[in-house]
């Protein structure tokens, strides 16, 4: 007898495969449609990150977000 709860796993799974091309169609669309209010209410500016006392650096935003999740880990 196969495991039930392992196949609707496995159909989960494919389900979102089979959807992942027309969800990444429809985010596309939705950037694309954006206009710059909407991404400037979402994505910090330079001012504010340095009233927070953030250093701006050449590094790349995964970098600096990994030393973010660094120094919440150790305190």
């Amino acid at each position: 007898m196969p495991n039930t709860n392992l196949m609707q796993q496995r159909e989960r799974v494919a389900a979102w495969a089979r959807a992942a091309p027309a969800l990444d169609a429809l985010r596309h669309a939705e950037i694309r449609r954006s206009d710059a209010t909407g991404i400037r209410a979402v994505i910090p500016s330079a001012a504010l990150l340095q009233k927070l006392g953030v250093e701006l650096t050449a590094e790349t935003g995964l970098v600096e977000q990994q030393a973010w999740f660094a120094k919440l880990r150790h305190g």
